[in-house]
C-alpha cells in the first residue's frame, strides 16, 4: 500500500488531497479512492456527486482483465446480459488530462476512445498501464485494499460506494 501511495505522489503534482470514496461489496470486503480533486477536479466533483445519491449501489464489475477491473454502467444492476459497458449517468463531464501516471492502483475515467470524457464508469488497473496516460481523466488512487481489487471477478456487486465523512444525500443540491 505505502509503495502505491508513494507513486501517486512521485509520478504525479504531489499528495492526492481530495475526498476519499469507500467501495464495499455484497461480501463485505472493501476497498478505498483517494481521489485527485487538484488535478481533476470535474472527473472528481461528478464522482462524488454519484456517489452521493447512491449511484453506485447493486452495480456489478462488468469488466475484469488481468490489468484492469471495471464498473459504473447501471444496466448491470439487472444482470450482465445484454448491452453491458455502454451505460452511464447520462450526464458525460469534459475529458481532464491528470498529472498522475497510470500506475498499479490507479483509478480512471472509462470513455468511449482517447481523450473523451466519460461519465460514471470507473476503473482501477491491476498493472502498469503507463500507455493510458494523458488519454485517460484520472479519478485517483486505490490507498487501502488492492488485495481485494486482484480478487475481483465479473458480476462481484457493489452494496455501497460512499464519500468517507461526508453524510449521502439522496436528491442533487440545486443552486
Amino acid at each position: 500500500m505505502i509503495a502505491v501511495v508513494l507513486a501517486a505522489t512521485l509520478v504525479g503534482s504531489g499528495t492526492l488531497t481530495g475526498p476519499k470514496i469507500q467501495v464495499t461489496f455484497t461480501s463485505g470486503k472493501s476497498f478505498v479512492i483517494q481521489t485527485d480533486a487538484k488535478g481533476s477536479p470535474l472527473t472528481t466533483k461528478h464522482i462524488v456527486e454519484l456517489v452521493k445519491k447512491k449511484f453506485y449501489d447493486g452495480i456489478k464489475f462488468h469488466r475484469v482483465e488481468d490489468w484492469v477491473v471495471q464498473w459504473g454502467d447501471p444496466a448491470s444492476k439487472k444482470g450482465l446480459n445484454g448491452n453491458i459497458g455502454n451505460g452511464g449517468s447520462g450526464k458525460p463531464v469534459k475529458f481532464e488530462a491528470g498529472k498522475i501516471s497510470f500506475l498499479r492502483g490507479a483509478v480512471g475515467m472509462a470513455s468511449t476512445g482517447s481523450k473523451v470524457g466519460g461519465d460514471s464508469q470507473i476503473f482501477v488497473v491491476r498493472k502498469d498501464s503507463s500507455f493510458l496516460d494523458g488519454n485517460y481523466a484520472i479519478l485517483g488512487q486505490v490507498i487501502s485494499g488492492m488485495d481485494v481489487i486482484d480478487k475481483i471477478a465479473t458480476g462481484d456487486t457493489i452494496k455501497s460506494m460512499i464519500v468517507m465523512g461526508v453524510k449521502s444525500v439522496k436528491k442533487p443540491i440545486k443552486k
